[in-house]
């Protein structure tokens, strides 16, 4: 059995060589390799491995992976893993913060906008769960003057209840 592997691909194959630039490697390289691959690492010419591809969101650059995504980029795809929030750990968690529910409702009564109130007093009334990116999050953050990093702080303490 011979065992080809082409850099520029980043292919391996076995008993065939498709292009005159693959190069002809042993077994033991052929699952060196294979690993490295399935690993997320890229290899380079003298058949070494980078390390595995840190996040999807990682390019090689030829010497190292970068994320080129900006900051707020970042933070939108990390808020969008957050996972949902219970009734209960939503309102664990404003408890914890010094907030109760008439406090929240009192506030939410405010709201100038007839239509905003009334559907951000439906979601903090009547929702089974709360999803970071929301847009009722966004109203009642504005409310309590919070700014968003208090608000994922607020999402992270809420998590291990």
């Amino acid at each position: 059995m011979k065992c080809y592997f082409n850099l520029e691909a980043q292919e391996l194959r076995i008993n065939e060589k498709l292009h005159d630039d693959d190069v002809e490697i042993s077994f033991d390289e052929h699952q060196n390799i294979l690993n490295a691959l399935n690993s997320g690492c890229i290899i380079l010419p003298d058949l070494t491995a980078t390390s595995p591809r840190p996040t999807a969101h990682h390019n090689w650059d030829g010497g190292n992976w970068i994320d080129q995504r900006t900051e707020e980029e970042k933070l939108a795809y990390k808020r969008s893993q957050y996972p949902k929030l219970t009734r209960y750990q939503f309102m664990r968690g404003l408890l914890e913060m010094g907030f109760n529910s008439s406090d929240i409702e009192a506030q939410i009564l405010l709201i100038e906008d007839e239509f905003t109130r009334e559907l951000t007093m439906l979601g903090f009334r009547d929702a089974g769960y709360f999803d970071r990116n929301d847009q009722s999050i966004g109203v009642m953050r504005d409310m309590l003057g919070k700014a968003d990093m208090e608000i994922d702080e607020f999402w992270e303490l809420c998590m291990v209840f």
